[in-house]
């Protein structure tokens, strides 16, 4: 029915809002299996214990320690790896070509949080701890990239990109990293603009994120009421037509 319709548009329309404040994929229509199949190339190996500078681990805890050790910033790829048509288009056009390889192995410390379908894509011990990652940086849709200083604090995020190369999504890491260095490279003057501007956009994040979870509750209330009238509105439907029979 019509009604239907837009009550289930007008909650997918709150859906989408939320997923537009997570820089997780771009809200387009996901790639089908020959988009996500392109360039096929064979995955790197990925460690589930240790760290290694431009190598894929499952070892956050290591991926951390290094990080700290050497200076360098991490990269948390939450991933679907068997599954998220997004994240293995990523895979295919990014991350298993020779230029990203190489821009990792000096710049970036590498994190697989993996929630694949084939459970045996992830050591057992590694599940409960990617699962507590997910909750602890809110992750609401894959794939979704977080990149931490090399302290571990959260400095940006990035998501997918159909048109993405290796140098532009190199690119795309870079802009996010130098925002941890606003203070060193920017004059006094812009600083201030910039801190400014930054906590306006925090304090607008905040009243949409309000706004959209209510705009959730309040369509899921609509909708219940009209099953609810739909179903007693069934019960006469029901009734008329029995006494047609008569």
């Amino acid at each position: 029915m019509k009604t239907k319709t837009l009550f289930a548009a007008m909650l997918a329309a709150g859906c989408c809002l939320a997923q537009e404040t997570v820089p997780a994929a771009k809200l387009m229509p996901a790639p089908t299996a020959k988009a996500a199949a392109e360039a096929p190339a064979e995955k790197a190996a990925i460690a589930t214990k240790g760290a290694v500078l431009g190598q894929w681990t499952m070892d956050a805890e290591a991926a951390l320690a290094l990080a700290k050790k050497e200076g360098k910033p991490v990269f948390l790829n939450f991933t679907g790896s068997d599954w998220c048509g997004w994240c293995k288009l990523m895979e295919n056009k990014v991350f298993s070509k020779p230029a990203w390889q190489a821009y990792t192995k000096e710049n970036l410390v590498l994190v697989w949080v993996d929630f694949p379908r084939n459970k045996q894509l992830v050591p057992e011990e590694i599940v409960p701890k990617n699962k507590e990652l997910a909750k602890q940086y809110g992750i609401q849709g894959y794939p979704t990239y977080v990149l931490l200083s090399s302290e571990g604090k959260e400095i940006g995020r990035l998501g997918a990109d159909r048109d993405a190369t290796p140098e532009s999504f190199i690119e795309d890491v870079e802009g996010v990293l130098v925002l941890q260095r606003m203070d060193k490279l920017l004059a006094a003057e812009d600083l201030a603009v910039y801190n400014s501007l930054m906590t306006q956009k925090k304090e607008l994040e905040e009243k949409i994120e309000a706004w959209q979870t209510k705009l959730r509750k309040e369509g899921e209330a609509f909708q219940t009421t009209f099953t609810s009238l739909e179903n007693r509105l069934e019960v006469y439907k029901k009734k008329a037509i029995e006494a047609s029979k008569k």
